[in-house]
């Protein structure tokens, strides 16, 4: 029996940090990055892309929460 990905991800194989930077552009930073793990700092909170970066994420088996440190807000992902 083989097994099924029930996530649509159209290149499964690219790099999601550097996605997730194009993405974001200005708007944002990777902070941290891993295979397993992203931390994203959100620097425009009313341009920043959040359904595009919420679907990339989670389209890939990510989950994903959203973190305040003082006045600023990250978005934390983890598989």
């Amino acid at each position: 029996m083989t097994a099924t990905n029930p996530f649509p991800v159209t290149n499964p194989g690219a790099d999601v940090g550097e996605q997730l930077a194009y993405l974001m552009g200005e708007t944002g930073g990777v902070v941290e990055s891993s295979v397993t793990t992203f931390k994203l700092k959100v620097f425009h909170t009313r341009a920043f892309p959040w359904d595009d970066v919420f679907k990339h994420l989670l389209y890939r088996g990510f989950k994903v929460a959203v973190t305040s440190h003082k006045a600023d807000l990250f978005v934390e992902a983890q598989k």
